[in-house]
């Protein structure tokens, strides 16, 4: 007899436990949401590209080599619950940043055989950019009624363009004594190449108050995202990664 009493009291407790649950689990309005963001993109990825040249009977060689670092990007995000706890929606990043290039050259002698001269410079501020579209399955986890979290992932579309630069055997000054070379001349080109990965991540959210029919608040994100791109170079496979990990924080939306 005592065990049947116990029973309406639990479910009067988990009905009571699933009403909450509910209540924290729905999306806040109408289930749509906006999200903007700064933040930074961690990088570390080196271009480099190699070809070689005939001059005086032997071979020489020009190489080259760039750093694609991370920085600063903007971030924004939107879109709305399609069923349970569950949204669909999408985000879109803009990054550009500058780094310097190491170009070398090994040029062989006009009279001594096996004898290579070499000579080195660098070139600053070679531009690397990257925007891209994610895609974003989202599933809302309430923590409490003011703060939820929001885990998201799904694929990346990505946009990249890398300034390189390059030598042509024009470019290498060589005079009588012949004891050094110099580069007189670097040229910038352009490269790009739109390849798609993936993301995956999670946003936190606390809201601080409510305007005009929408909850306002901020909140701040981690996610990786990634891709493969290929950067065309003078001998070299050109083959770096885009995107990486990212962290943001900003102003949230829920209405």
């Amino acid at each position: 007899m005592r065990n049947l009493k116990v029973l309406p009291l639990c479910g009067i407790l988990l009905s009571g436990l699933a009403a909450t649950a509910e209540a924290q689990g729905s999306w806040d309005g109408r289930g749509y949401y906006v999200n903007v963001s700064f933040g930074g993109q961690a990088q570390d990825e080196t271009l480099s590209g190699a070809s070689t040249f005939d001059r005086y009977g032997e071979t020489g060689a020009v190489a080259s080599a760039q750093n694609i670092g991370g920085g600063p990007f903007f971030d924004i995000a939107g879109g709305r619950r399609v069923w349970g706890n569950f949204g669909l929606g999408l985000a879109y990043t803009s990054i550009q940043t500058k780094s310097d290039g190491a170009v070398s050259v090994r040029v062989p002698h006009p009279i001594l055989r096996n004898q290579p001269r070499d000579a080195s410079t660098t070139i600053s501020d070679l531009e690397h950019s990257e925007s891209a579209v994610h895609l974003q399955l989202s599933w809302l986890m309430p923590i409490t009624n003011e703060f939820k979290l929001m885990f998201m992932a799904g694929p990346s579309f990505f946009s990249a363009r890398q300034e390189i630069a390059t030598i042509s055997p024009q470019d290498i000054g060589d005079v009588a004594p012949f004891t050094t070379v110099t580069i007189n001349n670097i040229t910038r080109s352009e490269v790009k190449d739109s390849p798609a990965g993936f993301n995956i991540g999670v946003d936190g959210t606390y809201h601080l108050t409510s305007r005009y029919g929408a909850r306002i608040g901020v909140g701040g994100f981690l996610r990786y995202t990634g891709a493969g791109a290929d950067f065309p170079t003078d001998g070299g496979d050109g083959s770096v990664r885009v995107g990486g990990p990212q962290a943001g924080i900003g102003l949230r939306l829920r209405f």
